[in-house]
């Protein structure tokens, strides 16, 4: 038999999306330029129509060459039934895959088991104030940014510079 306390002990903690992008940032620190860019709801375009309005939950980019500019798209699942809507809906997931090298779905431990990941998704999770991951995501190489990403990029970060 089961109890209380066991099935408290079991359930994933409340974590909400703050708190993991938080602990996502502390993976990529900027160390005064030699680091990593890490932006959070970053949007894929600019203008309007359906590229330009879709987001990235959380990005980040290696800012130098001997890290080949790695890219890291996260996608934030704070609820089941948030992730179970995911799965349902790949497309969501495409424009993230092709701006980014890796992709991890980001969530408090024990929300998402790893054999409901899709194929192309790593697991991070997070805990007390740290992430870690849990399923490395596969590496994929990319193309090329387009000018409407880089410009979206642009903005946020100069919008986070000047605050």
């Amino acid at each position: 038999m089961t109890s209380t306390v066991q099935r408290l002990v079991d359930a994933p903690l409340k974590i909400d999306a703050k708190a993991i992008i938080a602990a996502l940032q502390q993976r990529h620190p900027w160390k005064n330029g030699t680091g990593w860019l890490f932006l959070t709801e970053l949007r894929i375009g600019t203008g309007f129509g359906r590229d330009a309005e879709q987001r990235l939950d959380a990005w980040a980019m290696a800012m130098w060459p001997s890290r080949g500019h790695e890219r890291v798209a996260y996608e934030i699942k704070v609820s089941r039934s948030d992730f179970l809507a995911e799965l349902k809906n790949p497309a969501k997931r495409k424009r993230a895959l092709l701006l980014s090298n890796l992709f991890y779905f980001a969530a408090p431990k024990g929300l998402i088991r790893a054999d409901e990941l899709p194929p192309e998704a790593g697991l991070m999770e997070v805990e007390d104030g740290t992430a870690w991951s849990t399923v490395p995501a596969p590496w994929r190489d990319t193309p090329p940014a387009n000018w409407r990403f880089v410009a979206a990029i642009a903005r946020l970060a100069m919008r986070a510079a000047n605050k």
